[in-house]
């Protein structure tokens, strides 16, 4: 078998175990899910899975990953096609409806293990690199329509990209806590981009 074919299978496995892993996180909570769990779940050996896998963290941390790397690709892919402005904006546009269904996702699970991180701190660690990650990314963006002539800040990026992040992050906590007109999603979306307008200066002439 080729090295090519060797990789591809290793990859196929791999996700379909995430796959299985992401079915019994959302059933289970992140806290209560077992390697027993996700090795029934997946339909494989137990050895089939410990290959790939050591513990539901390093699958929950990967899972973790792909979602932030995926957004943070789709926010440079988007802002390569129209100006940085439109692609915040459409971002929060699109937070809004995808919070719809937010408690039928992962995102009750990712609350749960940042909520435990305090206590942890191998895993506070990993996470305050995660959260670096974001800001340095987000930062570069806003560069960018700094660059382009769209923005004038009145702070600093990173400030402002860790007050975009916490806006964010209480829209979710929001939208999984109580029903659609008291976590008023659309709202603190409006509320946000008429911050980030504000302190970005956004020139849109």
């Amino acid at each position: 078998m080729s090295p090519k074919v060797t990789k591809e299978h290793k990859d196929k496995r791999q996700a379909e175990i995430l796959e299985a892993a992401k079915t019994v996180f959302k059933r289970k909570g992140f806290e209560l899910t077992t390697m027993k769990d996700v090795v029934e779940e997946s339909g494989f050996s137990r050895g089939g899975v410990y290959l790939y896998f050591s513990s539901t963290e390093e699958m929950f941390r990967r899972i973790i990953e792909a979602g932030l790397d995926e957004g943070l690709r789709k926010l440079d892919e988007s802002a390569e096609n129209r100006n940085v402005w439109d692609t915040i904006t459409s971002y929060l546009d699109g937070l809004t409806e995808g919070l719809r269904g937010a408690a039928d996702t992962l995102a009750p699970v990712q609350f749960e293990y940042l909520v435990t991180a305090w206590r942890n701190e191998e895993r506070r660690e990993y996470l305050e690199k995660r959260y670096d990650l974001f800001v340095t990314r987000f930062s570069k963006l806003l560069q960018k329509g700094i660059d382009q002539g769209e923005f004038q800040p009145l702070q600093p990026l990173a400030t402002i990209t860790k007050f975009f992040l916490n806006v964010n992050d209480g829209m979710i906590q929001n939208a999984l806590y109580f029903n659609e007109d008291k976590a008023d999603v659309s709202g603190m979306a409006e509320a946000a981009k008429l911050y980030l307008k504000t302190v970005l200066q956004v020139n849109q002439t």
